[in-house]
């Protein structure tokens, strides 16, 4: 779901907008919908962000009691992979956007022009298309308050041990919570469950030894067949699975 969420404590001329967005998505077929927000704008900051959504900010830079610049920031803090465009008629403040690490992904003046607002929202939804696409090779995992990414091909394998996850990659092992059934889904059907414990990538798989239930990876390290999982290693082995 794209959700567009337009910020402004002056509604009528927000109307416009609402509208013109409406339009295009409906144009553009989108799974998506569009939300005024006008009740104090601070209030943004604890906007209910959904998990699996995809979310459009529109914001002044400034509003009557608050910086439409600190609300950016505070969001972009929080959120990394929202998208931000500024709609003002503080048009000499817009620097002030560049030092703050919002990174924006457009501006307008306000009121915007039809014109150059379905401009901006077209070329911000061929980015999150782009990114939509990147994502499904890139696993994302959070730990504590910090954001790490690993491309699909990089990860070696994942175990499970002592209630945390440890996914390894040939340069790095990584400590997490999560679990091996969340991130065998999220990783698709590049990656097999050989144990309870060990999750692979098949991509990185040097040798398979049966005989002492073992896959030996590329970098030389070796995770454990289990008994459960053996008919599925086997067919692997046979040629069943890609």
């Amino acid at each position: 779901m794209f959700k567009i969420v337009i910020c402004d404590d002056e509604k009528e001329k927000t109307m416009a907008v609402y509208r013109t967005l409406n339009n295009c998505i409906k144009k553009l077929n989108m799974d998506g919908d569009v939300e005024i927000f006008t009740i104090r704008p601070e209030k943004l900051i604890d906007y209910n962000i959904e998990e699996r959504s995809t979310y459009l900010f529109f914001l002044d830079i400034t509003y009557k009691n608050v910086s439409g610049i600190d609300i950016a920031i505070k969001l972009r803090a929080q959120y990394k992979d929202i998208y931000i465009v500024f709609i003002t008629a503080c048009t000499t403040l817009v620097y002030m956007t560049v030092n703050q690490n919002i990174m924006p992904s457009g501006f307008l003046t306000k009121p915007p022009v039809e014109n150059e607002l379905k401009r901006v929202f077209k070329s911000v939804y061929e980015y999150y298309k782009n990114d939509k696409k990147l994502s499904k090779t890139i696993l994302t995992v959070a730990v504590g308050s910090d954001i790490y990414k690993f491309f699909h091909d990089e990860i070696y394998y994942i175990e499970s041990l002592n209630k945390k996850i440890n996914i390894y990659t040939k340069s790095r092992r990584l400590s997490c919570y999560s679990s091996l059934s969340y991130l065998q889904e999220e990783l698709g059907n590049g990656f097999i469950r050989c144990h309870k414990s060990f999750l692979v990538n098949k991509k990185r798989i040097k040798n398979i030894f049966l005989s002492d239930m073992t896959i030996e990876m590329e970098d030389g390290s070796r995770v454990l067949i289990s008994r459960t999982y053996k008919s599925a290693i086997k067919q692997l082995v046979n040629g069943g699975e890609n």
